[in-house]
């Protein structure tokens, strides 16, 4: 699919609006990650119970994007961004109210997930086909670096706020903020070209197409590897911090400023990913991040104990590794599926490759209660981003997808 000269500058114009949607939608995603040593004192909770709290967010994700990801195959797209915003908004704001202990905080965070779900992946596929193909991995690398802005915003600001007023106001303001996604989705998603199909529900036939599945793989292990650090990076500094002798109001606080910094690499980590891709094909691109990232990880956490200068230079060049090749995923999936059905191929890539990353907070946690060091936490997450991409290396030989471009 090629884009008319004419809408070219409206394409990029949709790609920065639906950014700014899905930047303010993940602003308040984050915080239950900033403020975890408060909100385990003020519920009693464990370390697996609050993986549950994280990990609600991504089970909305993963069961509803089975329905609402193929209902773009039909119906239009901008109807599913509109109507996702409010529910996500509606979640975070019921959350400040309302949480008051784990499975209260998991109930409104797994309706927020459901917003994200009718968001992000449809974005992704409006944003591939807005602009020539030839710059689309650079495009849908723009789009993606809100969802990594997003959630280093959400950690910066979580911080913040925690330091300054008690959690449940916090939570209220940044629920408020991101409100503000809901009247500028529906300026974005004005005039979204329509869908081609007619199916409108999950199509199996997607899991027999051997590039799409080999993509999901690598894109599985890309989503373990990154939320076993956005669940557990800022505890992991606040702890480190702990040692070299702050109380721990000060180290959660400064513990997700550090690790918002981290996360925000991922904005500039994703342009560099999806350029790179254009380049050098899709698969060859993420196989290397991969393996990079995935080595880093390998030993992060292994400096728990050591100076604070070396922790957060790695942490830095993680943060920009780990995220690079999740838009390089995205793009690779609308050039490999047929049009028609696209949106089940987004569906099961949202629905086996981020459904990975709905245990990951958990065992994480559980890895923690039963005395596994901070080092093997994430030790994990490096093993399942090399061993899962792996699959790729076949496909760096067969270059072009069905659109004709580089994969």
């Amino acid at each position: 699919m090629t884009t008319p000269p004419k809408s070219v500058e409206m394409g990029y114009w949709r790609i920065i609006l639906l950014g700014s949607v899905l930047a303010l939608v993940l602003l308040p995603a984050s915080f239950t990650a900033a403020a975890l040593p408060l909100l385990r004192t003020d519920w009693n909770a464990s370390s697996a119970a609050i993986g549950w709290v994280f990990a609600a967010y991504q089970a909305g994700y993963v069961l509803s994007v089975i329905v609402l990801l193929p209902l773009t195959d039909r119906i239009p797209i901008q109807r599913v961004i509109i109507g996702c915003s409010i529910v996500s908004s509606l979640a975070f704001l019921g959350f400040s109210f309302l949480a008051r202990d784990v499975w209260s905080a998991a109930f409104f965070r797994f309706f927020a997930g459901i917003g994200l779900a009718g968001i992000y992946m449809p974005g992704t596929r409006v944003v591939a086909f807005a602009v020539p193909a030839e710059k689309r991995g650079l495009a849908v690398g723009a789009y993606v670096s809100a969802f990594y802005l997003g959630g280093a915003l959400s950690l910066w600001s979580s911080g913040l706020l925690i330091a300054r007023v008690d959690w449940p106001t916090a939570a209220l303001i940044l629920g408020i903020v991101a409100s503000s996604a809901i009247p500028l989705a529906i300026y974005a998603t004005r005039g979204a070209s329509t869908p081609p199909g007619r199916r409108g529900s999950l199509d199996m036939g997607v899991l027999r197409d051997g590039p799409v599945m080999r993509t999901i793989s690598a894109y599985t292990g890309h989503s373990w590897e990154l939320y076993v650090s956005r669940s557990w990076l800022a505890a992991f500094l606040a702890s480190a911090l702990l040692i070299h002798g702050m109380d721990a109001t000060s180290a959660s606080a400064e513990g997700s400023q550090w690790a918002a910094l981290m996360a925000g690499l991922g904005t500039p980590g994703v342009f560099m990913g999806g350029w790179l891709s254009d380049r050098m094909g899709r698969a060859r691109a993420a196989l290397l991040i991969a393996i990079s990232s995935g080595v880093i990880s390998l030993g992060f956490g292994f400096l728990h104990t050591s100076p604070w200068p070396l922790i957060i230079v790695v942490g830095c060049l993680l943060g920009l590794l780990m995220s690079a090749d999740s838009a390089i995923y995205s793009t690779a999936i609308t050039e490999w599926s047929p049009p028609e059905r696209l949106g089940s191929a987004q569906a099961f890539q949202a629905f086996i490759g981020f459904g990975g990353s709905m245990l990951a907070p958990v065992v994480a946690g559980w890895m923690l209660d039963h005395g596994s060091s901070w080092g093997a936490l994430f030790a994990v997450g490096g093993i399942f981003s090399i061993g899962m991409a792996l699959p790729l290396i076949p496909l760096i030989r067969k270059r072009r997808g069905r659109t004709g471009r580089t994969v």
